[in-house]
Order: structure tokens, then sequence, then C-alpha cells
């Protein structure tokens, strides 16, 4: 499966009720540019590998996922060598899109962002992001799950 997105630092988080959210955790079973993630959302468990297709655009990858059953996961996360907790609130946009905000928690918490995947380039050229979206940081090495892995706000912050 492709992997079309775009990310954005929030710009204040918007007011939301009903909202469908996710407890993820994330672990990097391997270091280096394209590391192996463990990945735990809820009651569902997942190896996922994503390669890249265009060096100069690091937002579109090419990801294999293989589900697991959680004894699977519970025997792999054990060989983890970093992680990164985050609850996934989805929030409906227009023309079918969902925002994707992740609050990052424990060491990363105080860290927000928040993703849109997309079905096109089309869709994605298109796009004009809402007001509570702040600056686009999709282009960003430091904005990726795999990069955030391990790592505190205090890491983080230089960015913002």
């Amino acid at each position: 499966m492709i992997e079309n997105e775009r990310s954005f630092l929030v710009a204040k988080i918007p007011p939301f009720d009903d909202t469908k959210i996710k407890n993820i955790e994330q672990h990097y079973l391997t270091e280096g540019k394209e590391p192996l993630r463990l990945r735990r959302a809820d009651r569902t468990f997942e190896l996922t590998k994503k390669l890249t297709i265009d060096p100069t655009d690091p937002s579109r990858k090419d990801e294999l996922t293989i589900p697991l059953s959680e004894e699977q996961y519970n025997r792999l996360v054990t060989l983890s060598v970093r992680s990164l907790t985050k609850r996934r609130h989805l929030i409906p946009l227009v023309n079918g899109l969902t925002a994707e905000l992740d609050v990052f928690l424990g060491p990363l918490e105080g860290f927000v962002k928040v993703e849109v995947e997309f079905p096109n380039e089309d869709a994605r050229s298109a796009f004009t992001p809402p007001e509570w979206f702040g600056k686009d940081i999709s282009q960003e090495k430091w904005s990726s799950n795999s990069w955030l892995a391990g790592k505190s706000f205090a890491d983080v912050r230089q960015y913002l």
C-alpha cells in the first residue's frame, strides 16, 4: 500500500466531542533510515516495513504490513530498540478525509501533530488545511515517528 500523507504541527487543538480514539504503541525493532516497526493500536497488532519511494519526498512511502496475533506481538516487543506511545483522535474533514491528531505520551508528552492521508496525488495537492493546522512539516526528517521514537519533548522542542 502506498502511504501518501501530509503532516502538520497543530496551531490550536480544536474542540471536538465525538471522535474515534486509538491508543497506539510503536516499537522499532531495527535502527536506520527504514526501521522495522511493531505497532499496537488498541487490540490490533502488526509488523510494518516502510520503504522510500522518492528520496526527495519523505511523506510518500510504500508500506508493507503484516497482521500479528497478540502473542506474536508480545514476543517481538521484547526486541524493540526504541518506542513511542500516543493517543490518536480521528477527526472527520471535508471531502471524506480524516485528520489523525496524535497527542504523544510519555517522554514526548507536550508534542502534538496532525496527519492527513490522501487517496491520490490530486487530493493531496488540492488540500487546504483547516485553520487549526499549523506549519506543514511533511518534509521534515524530525517529524517522522521513526525519528521521534526514543526521543523526549526536549529533543523535539528545538524544531517547533
